[in-house]
């Protein structure tokens, strides 16, 4: 269907409306989003918010999933601006690099989707699994891509007990790694990886112990996905 008038401004009224709501969160951290003080902050009434966001969930969920988008995204591009193809470590060092990029450039997004729970916000799974499974595909991507290429090595020959949500991976890219065994494990377990040293990495704990952030990080990585050129 065509777009209207009348919907474009209010994706644009929802797209300010998210923007006011990510810097009270980079204020107040996220447990600290009120949508009165978004109306106040963007001098509109209470009550004319509520059409864009009916409830304050309906708002929390629609930031989940920008910051899982968002994640994709800067993975994606990452991995589709590095040449040659052929190259996985690159790629899969080019993504992981992006995912902790998105996680210093966006903090409290990523606090928003894996930081402390908000009170009494029950995320709906209908919406909010979809959005973490793509934000994970890229990495997933060049990794089902290295395997079939016979240049990454697997850091263990069985597979690895995953709960049943990790296993119902309803993408095609999920279907495939599904098939291939432990190929999927390992793919979980190096995304856990890169997101704890990302973690330690925004909250000031990396930087104290280590020093070279960046470079360990990488070290790590590629240690992890050891695939061969």
């Amino acid at each position: 269907m065509p777009r209207t008038r009348d919907t474009t401004e209010f994706e644009a009224m929802q797209t300010r409306i998210k923007a006011v709501a990510r810097r009270q969160m980079a204020t107040y951290g996220t447990a600290g989003l009120s949508l009165r003080a978004i109306a106040r902050e963007m001098d509109i009434t209470a009550p004319a918010l509520y059409r864009y966001f009916p409830t304050l969930d309906d708002l929390i969920t629609a930031l989940i999933v920008d910051a899982f988008d968002g994640i994709a995204v800067y993975m994606a591009q990452a991995d589709a601006a590095h040449m040659p193809s052929d190259d996985y470590e690159g790629r899969l060092l080019a993504a992981a690099l992006a995912y902790r990029q998105f996680a210093l450039d966006r903090p409290e997004e990523f606090d928003l989707v894996y930081g402390n729970a908000i009170p009494g916000y029950h995320a709906p799974p209908e919406i909010t699994v979809p959005a973490a499974t793509r934000s994970n595909q890229p990495i997933m991507r060049i990794l089902l891509e290295a395997y079939r290429a016979g240049v990454y090595q697997l850091p263990f020959s069985q597979r690895v007990p995953l709960p049943d949500n990790v296993e119902s991976y309803t993408t095609e890219v999920g279907k495939h790694f599904d098939a291939e065994g432990a190929l999927l494990s390992a793919a979980v377990i190096g995304w856990g990886l890169m997101h704890g040293l990302a973690t330690l990495d925004i909250h000031g704990h990396y930087l104290p112990s280590i020093g070279f952030t960046k470079e360990h990080y990488q070290t790590a990585v590629r240690v992890f996905f050891n695939c061969r050129t």
